[in-house]
């Protein structure tokens, strides 16, 4: 055990030492003092094997790759650690940066971590802009073609520098949505959070983008050259005709995400996100190949995961049973791998080719691995155009003609993706406030809790679950954790559920009614010779050594192609004497290379592994036939819900009463629901830090947003 601590800490210290090199790299990079040395650097580095561009390699793409691989090593040994340490120094930072301290925003409710991390963001901006600005207009020389004079010079060197901006946006825009990687886990954020902050730096980078061509075009306009200047295609230089060509498409891009487009037009949003490739192609051809060795490692590491994730996703399993639900969702139970293991609140991706042959969709999983050992289950709501296509597809079956579907039963998946800091573990005392669709990440929290089986020592002592509907019908979507209503465990002692149906009056008995309704079971007579979830997932360690893999065969590649095509002067590579495609071309073909040897050794891994486990070849008969069911209401709650009609949670005296039961530990509350909900419970949460007991003391409250994929 001290071992395993000792080595934790040694990679943990590794870790940051990368990720402080590249930040600091980022941060010196626009001084007169780095341009001088990064200049000499690169003329020594031409006299050996490595050549200026393996030095951009390294400096600017292996600390991220490095963290990376670091990354999967260190959560591979943390997993021999069972025991979280709920009061480490680490738990205690994420829980004061969870902190909301902007309620009312276009964004929504902004965290102490978000708006900290937000403040450092745009001052590096600032930093970057304001030190190469000023160290051009030290500098100016005029520029002949165009004959500008000085005022315009400075126009353009700033819309020029605008454009600086856009790389460091590039360079972390793909970190946040690397799901098969490593870096969402070791920073505990969660998938849709991390969506999130993608779209924050993709909205700046637009902006970045926007600006740098309307300013350069905007000076081509006064001087008549704009048609010359946007067609044309230098020998050496910046290819303008590629820069609008990567303009346009991220423009697409963005338009087609907008929120308003994309909830409505799911598939439109779906198909010109595509136009990725298409941007970055151009903005190499643009920019240079040196500027995009500063974006490389974000590029690298997002095609890897998209390889990895392929090669899973293509392994099809299939929809054992699906419970339908009165409030329009439906309940897919899947066949798992006993000894595939995943944290509560993950997220896990489904593609039914019957619905569309290309569409992925994020769902929260709401069973527990260790509760369900050979079964997955997610809970869909009919909301958008597909899950509405789901769910009328599966209600349609007829109970006589059931099996007249069965390639509905076909599904792909991916993952699941969980955090790896459990920030509910740290308390015993939980209050979670779930609205509408938001009660599913919950439910995985609370079958875990229930389970006897679980690894972890946590086990809460209370537990208050706020459900808050619009509709009386809507109360259904709890069907899947009435077992641990009806069902004693030694688990979960003391629970409390609160339903508040806001839009609707009447009789609890009515509601009380659509509780215990029993949902509609639909087997869907699978093939056996399909896999379970789980089957042939890459470990953590070969995924570190893919990553390995790529960055190695990538540096190798791209010091050859250049000693080979580059010509040679004076013993050195000259620039000058080839044109500025050919380098852009070297480095998009060892880019090539190295991904397609990354490939073919995770196919040839997977093929292997497919053959040494013969578990993999089909789904034993017993989880077709013995499918999660339902649980028998005839022997009623163990814990009594309490449901108000008409009526809204008063969260004041949920905690004034959870506080008389306790003695001297926090409170976590943690929201899961609609924006409006949110601001609402984050605002309560800031303004009542400390909830007063009868006795005079007092309990801490702790305020948790928490993002769910339906």
């Amino acid at each position: 055990m001290a071992q395993n601590s000792a080595r934790l800490l040694a990679l943990k210290l590794s870790m940051g030492i990368l990720v402080a090199a590249w930040i600091s790299f980022w941060i010196l990079k626009p001084t007169k003092t780095w341009k001088k040395a990064w200049h000499s650097a690169e003329d020594l580095a031409n006299d050996t094997f490595l050549r200026d561009s393996g030095l951009n390699v390294v400096v600017f793409c292996f600390p991220v790759v490095g963290f990376a691989i670091l990354s999967f090593i260190y959560l591979h040994s943390s997993e021999k650690e069972k025991i979280r340490n709920k009061t480490s120094l680490t738990t205690h930072f994420r829980v004061t940066f969870s902190k909301p301290v902007i309620l009312k925003s276009p964004i929504g409710v902004i965290s102490l971590g978000e708006l900290s991390g937000a403040m450092l963001f745009v001052a590096f901006l600032f930093w970057t802009y304001y030190s190469n600005v000023s160290s051009d207009f030290k500098k100016l020389a005029p520029y002949p073609p165009l004959k500008l004079s000085r005022q315009q010079l400075k126009v353009m060197h700033m819309g020029v520098r605008v454009g600086s901006l856009s790389e460091f946006c590039l360079a972390v825009l793909l970190f946040p949505i690397l799901r098969g990687m490593s870096l969402l886990r070791v920073f505990g954020i969660e998938f849709e959070a991390a969506v999130r902050y993608h779209t924050w730096i993709a909205n700046a980078l637009v902006l970045f983008c926007t600006l740098h061509g309307t300013i350069i075009m905007s000076i081509w306009g006064q001087k008549k050259r704009l048609l010359a200047e946007i067609t044309s295609w230098p020998k050496i230089g910046r290819v303008n005709v590629a820069g609008a060509i990567s303009l346009i498409s991220i423009l697409i891009i963005w338009i087609s995400s907008l929120p308003v487009i994309r909830r409505k037009y799911f598939r439109t949003f779906y198909i010109t996100h595509h136009l990725y490739i298409v941007f970055i192609s151009f903005f190499l051809l643009h920019a240079g190949d040196k500027h995009f060795y500063l974006v490389l490692s974000g590029v690298l590491l997002f095609a890897l995961d998209k390889i990895l994730r392929l090669i899973q996703s293509r392994r099809e399993t299939c929809i054992v049973s699906a419970h339908v639900l009165p409030c329009r969702a439906v309940e897919l139970i899947l066949p798992k791998d006993p000894g595939m293991k995943y944290s509560p609140m993950s997220t896990i991706f489904l593609k039914i080719p019957s619905i569309s042959r290309f569409e992925w969709h994020p769902f929260s999983i709401t069973s527990s691995c260790y509760k369900n050992e050979e079964h997955l289950s997610v809970l869909i709501k009919s909301q958008g155009q597909w899950t509405s296509e789901l769910y009328s597809k599966i209600s349609s079956i007829k109970d006589e003609e059931f099996g007249q579907l069965k390639s509905l039963s076909t599904v792909g998946v991916d993952g699941p993706y969980g955090p790896e800091h459990l920030l509910h573990q740290r308390y015993y005392n939980l209050v979670l406030i779930a609205g509408g669709s938001g009660i599913t990440p919950f439910m995985s929290i609370l079958n875990e809790t229930s389970s006897k089986d679980s690894t972890t020592n946590w086990h809460p002592t209370n537990i208050v679950l706020i459900y808050c509907v619009k509709q009386v019908q809507d109360i259904s979507m709890l069907t899947p954790i009435l077992p641990i209503l009806c069902q004693p465990t030694a688990e979960i002692t003391n629970f409390r559920l609160k339903i508040f149906v806001t839009q609707e009056q009447g009789s609890t008995m009515t509601a009380f009614e659509v509780l215990n309704k029993p949902p509609r079971v639909i087997k869907m007579l699978p093939s056996t010779t399909k896999r379970s979830v789980g089957i042939t997932q890459e470990g953590l360690i070969w995924r570190a050594i893919i990553v390995a893999l790529a960055f190695v065969i990538f540096l190798i590649s791209m010091v050859l192609l250049s000693d080979i095509f580059v010509h040679q002067v004076h013993g050195k590579p000259s620039r000058k004497s080839n044109p500025s495609w050919i380098n852009d071309l070297l480095l998009f073909a060892a880019f090539v290379i190295a991904m397609s040897c990354s490939a073919v050794a995770s196919i040839t891994f997977a093929q292997r592994k497919l053959r040494n486990d013969r578990r993999a070849m089909e789904i034993p008969k017993k989880v077709i036939e013995e499918p999660m069911g339902t649980t028998d209401k005839k022997s009623g709650f163990l814990f009594e819900p309490e449901i108000y009609l008409g009526k809204r949670p008063n969260l004041s005296d949920v905690l004034s009463d959870l506080t008389n039961k306790i003695r001297d530990e926090s409170i976590g509350v943690f929201v899961c629901g609609p924006d409006s909900m949110k601001v609402s419970v984050a605002s309560f949460c800031k303004n009542h830090t400390k909830i007063s007991c009868k006795n005079g003391l007092s309990r801490s409250v702790h305020f948790h947003s928490v993002n769910f994929s339906l």
